[in-house]
């Protein structure tokens, strides 16, 4: 096991056994939420290239929260999110050549973590979430070229990177609550090819029901 999901796991350990020697009260969630990711790989150069970094992106997240007190709430969670893909784009034509090229990645994956929550104004909170991320990578890659006919690439890569996030939301029930969150995902993957590295960020709106 490696480095990164050990300490992953303490993290949510810790927290699990702090809010439990604190307080004698919590409940089960779930939470869903949709939204927008947006990759951050750098810019083309123009030239015929085009680079469409966003994408509609997804989270479904299940754990349990102890209320410890004075308006926070401290958990553990477990979940998946899928952030779309990032999608490259060449073409280049003249009278007699054309050359075209496509590739795109899209990076999903399963999260562990920890979670806080601290509610105020009435039925306003904030909260704040941070953990591992066991991300995959898989990409594809297209070109055509006159004279040249045309080809196909794909693969995947796996890594253990981390994610964390905060957001602002509205208890609407003792049980219901909707939010609007902000989250970075730092994707990492590796082949025997060679690793691959980045950072996803994602708005989502979320709503969650606690049970």
């Amino acid at each position: 096991m490696n480095r990164i999901l050990t300490a992953a796991l303490g993290a949510a350990l810790a927290v699990a056994s702090a809010s439990a020697a604190a307080a004698d009260t919590g409940a089960f969630f779930i939470n869903a939420g949709v939204g927008q990711a947006q990759y951050h790989v750098g810019r083309t150069d123009g030239l015929g290239y085009t680079l469409d970094e966003k994408d509609t992106a997804g989270a479904l997240r299940f754990g349990y929260a102890w209320k410890v007190g004075n308006g926070f709430d401290l958990g553990v969670e477990g979940g998946y999110t899928d952030l779309g893909k990032v999608v490259s784009r060449y073409y280049y034509a003249t009278t007699n050549f054309a050359q075209t090229a496509h590739a795109d990645a899209n990076a999903k994956g399963w999260l562990l973590g920890g979670t806080g929550r601290y509610n105020f104004a009435d039925n306003w909170f904030v909260s704040a979430r941070a953990g591992w991320f066991r991300s995959t990578v898989h990409a594809t890659a297209n070109y055509s070229q006159t004279g040249y006919g045309s080809g196909y690439a794909s693969g995947s890569a796996d890594g253990d990177g981390w994610y964390g996030g905060v957001g602002v939301g509205y208890d609407f029930a003792p049980n219901f609550s909707m939010g609007l969150n902000y989250d970075n995902y730092h994707v990492k993957g590796k082949t025997d090819a060679g690793s691959v590295t980045g950072n996803v960020g994602s708005y989502m709106l979320s709503a969650e029901y606690r049970f």
